[in-house]
């Protein structure tokens, strides 16, 4: 049994999170869906390997509601962010495994020149727009982690509750006060 709570507390211990945003992605003939956009670096890092970690977190209400949202990602061609962001060596779109969750998860690695430094410029002058414009995405605005009060603490306890009647996704906006 896969738990995806603690997989996600586990990834927001193992990464520093840049920013995130919500948005919406149209899907033909459906409603829009919601979602949530994690930018996050490693906090373990040695100087030669630099990467943006980009986690998609879309509301997924049934089953056919996932397969058009899976279609979607499995067509994004993720080759235009190396020719729209500079200094960009290679990007690694990361299969999803896990189905049924009544949130599809969509994790892509953008791995970094040496040259080239996660800044919150280049997070809000470059990756964001280029988020934006590669992937169709209707966005909110983009909230940087370092501008919040202290709250990891108080995230992890969000994504550990179990009992709530609303789902992760809903806990997650509500924390972020999307």
């Amino acid at each position: 049994m896969i738990d995806l709570n603690q997989q996600l507390i586990d990834l927001f211990n193992k990464e520093e999170m840049l920013a995130f945003f919500d948005f919406q992605l149209s899907l033909s003939g459906n409603e829009p869906v919601s979602g949530l956009c994690k930018i996050s670096r490693p906090k373990d890092t040695d100087q030669h390997t630099q990467y943006i970690s980009l986690l998609f977190l879309i509301d997924t209400p049934n089953g056919a509601i996932w397969e058009h949202v899976n279609a979607y990602a499995e067509n994004i061609d993720w080759s235009k962010f190396e020719a729209e962001l500079p200094g960009i060596e290679t990007v690694l779109s990361i299969p999803h495994l896990h189905h049924g969750t009544g949130i599809y998860f969509k994790e892509t690695a953008i791995y970094l020149k040496s040259d080239a430094a996660a800044s919150k410029y280049y997070v809000s002058n470059k990756l964001y727009p280029a988020i934006l414009k590669i992937m169709g995405l209707r966005a909110g605005e983009l909230v940087f982690w370092e501008d919040l009060p202290e709250t990891k603490h108080q995230l992890k306890s969000v994504l550990a509750e179990k009992e709530s009647s609303q789902s992760m996704l809903s806990r997650l906006k509500d924390f972020f006060g999307l």
